[in-house]
C-alpha cells in the first residue's frame, strides 16, 4: 500500500472511531504518529484538507483567500521597525497579523525563518524599506553560509520544521520529543563528551534545549554555547515555551553580538 492509500485508509477508520464523526487534523496525525510535513509529503500544501477531499468529505478548514505577499512583506517590515531586531511568531500574532505564520507557511510555502533573506529579495530596491534591510542584515550576520556546513543548515532547518506535539511541564518532555523526531534524520547522542550537550548530532553538532528560560538560565546558556563552538566548531539553541518575548528578544540581541565577535556559528531557534 502505498503512503496515500494508506493515509486515506487511516482517515476512514479514525473516523469510524469516531462515530461517523470527522476527525481533526491533529487529531489524525497523532493517530499516525506523524508530523504534518509527512503528510504533505504526499498532498502537497494544505495536506489534511486536501486528504479530507479525497476521502470525500468537506475539509474542516476551509481554503483561505490568500493574503498578498506584498501584505505579508510589509506587515513584516513593520515589526522589524517597532522591534529594531527580527520579530518573532508571537509578535506577528500579538499585532492581530493576518494570516498567521503557520498559515504562511501552508498557503505560501514561506517559512518564518526565510523572512529575512526573503524581504531582502523582494525589498532590495525599496528606499522606504532600507532601514528595515540594514536592520535584518544585522540581525541576521552571526550565522553565515560560508562558514556554516550543509549538514549544519540541514539540520538547523529540520529544527525548524519541528512543532512540539504540545507544552510541556518540563524541560526533559521537549528534549525527548525533539530527540525522537531528529533521530529519524540523524545519528543521535546525549550528553556526551567534554562540554556535554543535551544533544550531539552526528558526533559534531551539539544541541542544547531549553524550556522558558530564565534570566540566569539564558545567561548560563550563552555560555555553554561559547564552549560548545570552541570544541565543535558550531552549536545550536532551541528555546521553547517562551512566556517573556522581551526577555528572549533581548538576550537574542546580545547572542547574534557576541557570536559574531567571537566570529563563530551559531543559531538560536524559538519553539
Amino acid at each position: 500500500m502505498d503512503k496515500k492509500a494508506f493515509y486515506i485508509s487511516e482517515y476512514i477508520k479514525l473516523k469510524e472511531l469516531n462515530n461517523g464523526q470527522k476527525p481533526l487534523a491533529k487529531q489524525f496525525l497523532r493517530h499516525c504518529s506523524i508530523q504534518t510535513r509527512k503528510l504533505e509529503e504526499v498532498f502537497g500544501g494544505n495536506a489534511y484538507t486536501k486528504l479530507q477531499q479525497e476521502c470525500g468529505d468537506n475539509p474542516n478548514k476551509l481554503l483561505m483567500q490568500r493574503t498578498p505577499m506584498v501584505q505579508i512583506l510589509d506587515q513584516y517590515g513593520e515589526l522589524v521597525r517597532k522591534f529594531q531586531g527580527l520579530p518573532v511568531t508571537g509578535d506577528w500574532t500579538q499585532a492581530g497579523f493576518k494570516p498567521s505564520a503557520d498559515s504562511i507557511n501552508k498557503v505560501h510555502n514561506l517559512k518564518w525563518s526565510d523572512f529575512p533573506a526573503f524581504f531582502i529579495k523582494e525589498y532590495f530596491d525599496k528606499p522606504q524599506w532600507k532601514d528595515v534591510i540594514e536592520i535584518i542584515k544585522k540581525s541576521s550576520a552571526f550565522l553565515s553560509p560560508k562558514k556554516s556546513s550543509k549538514t549544519f543548515n540541514e539540520l538547523t532547518e529540520t529544527i525548524r520544521d519541528w512543532t512540539p506535539d504540545r507544552k510541556r511541564i518540563i524541560e526533559e518532555g521537549y528534549k525527548i520529543e525533539l530527540r525522537n523526531y531528529l533521530e529519524n534524520y540523524f545519528n543521535l547522542e546525549e550528553e556526551v563528551g567534554e562540554s556535554n550537550p543535551d544533544l550531539l548530532i552526528n558526533k559534531k553538532y551539539p544541541v542544547e534545549i531549553k524550556k522558558d528560560p530564565t534570566q540566569s538560565e539564558y545567561d548560563r546558556l550563552l555560555g555553554q554555547m561559547i564552549r560548545h563552538n570552541k570544541l565543535f566548531g558550531s552549536a545550536i539553541a532551541v528555546v521553547t515555551n517562551v512566556s517573556s518575548e522581551d526577555r528572549f528578544r533581548k538576550f537574542q540581541k546580545l547572542f547574534i553580538e557576541i557570536h559574531t565577535k567571537l566570529d563563530m556559528t551559531a543559531e538560536l531557534i524559538i519553539k
